[in-house]
């Protein structure tokens, strides 16, 4: 009988043994997964100003910021978002590195629909009327235009004009008078005034002459 009690002891010793090993792990991942959720949870919260922690960074161009934030959150619901005034974070981003940041996080967490999602972001329009290459050009900001203004209908339409426009005869001159007015329409925030305008009222400001030759050789109706 002794035996057998003793034999249960060693048996049920070995098996608490060999399951420590796969205890630790899963506490851990459980872990993880709980700091995952919280960090969720604060990427979501509101400050005094009414904005979260991506769209302070990507104001103050905190790149790394925007990196850790990516490597915290389980989901990319946080860059989604709509903040004051209509914004999304691409109308807020600092400078150039800043919407690089966050367009890598945007395709890390979205990569089967990252076109889709950076075409829908780079054409939604604020409370002002500006898609957020319009509100950068408004900000006086040209370093971000040539990573945002391929990404819009406006661009797709206006080279589609200037290719008519190029070809000369009566197709050219359809696209001036029907297709240009769409391009215009695009074109405008809620003030009326046309990018181009906008690039030229801005023309001072580092690289803006650049814009300004641009929209001067693709599109001189606007």
């Amino acid at each position: 009988m002794k035996k057998i009690f003793f034999l249960l002891v060693a048996c049920l010793t070995v098996s608490l043994v060999q399951a420590e090993p796969t205890q630790a792990p899963r506490q851990e991942l459980q872990m993880q997964n709980l700091t995952r959720v919280i960090a969720a949870a604060d990427l979501n919260k509101e400050n005094e100003f009414g904005d979260t922690p991506v769209f302070t960074a990507a104001q103050n161009g905190d790149v790394n910021a925007i990196l850790r934030y990516g490597n915290q959150s389980v989901s990319g619901a946080f860059l989604l978002r709509r903040g004051k005034n209509g914004n999304n974070i691409f109308h807020v981003a600092r400078n150039a590195q800043t919407f690089q940041a966050l367009a890598r996080m945007l395709r890390k967490f979205y990569p089967q629909d990252y076109k889709i999602k950076i075409h829908q972001m780079m054409n939604q329009r604020n409370d002002f009327g500006e898609t957020p290459v319009h509100a950068q050009i408004n900000y006086g900001r040209a370093d971000t235009f040539w990573i945002s203004f391929p990404y819009t209908d406006l661009y797709t339409k206006m080279m589609a004009v200037k290719s008519k426009l190029d070809k000369g005869g009566v197709l050219a001159q359809v696209a001036m008078t029907t297709e240009a007015e769409e391009v215009t329409r695009l074109s405008k925030d809620a003030s009326g005034r046309t990018i181009a305008q906008a690039a030229r009222d801005n023309a001072t400001a580092p690289g803006m002459d650049r814009v300004v030759g641009f929209f001067a050789r693709n599109a001189s109706y606007l």
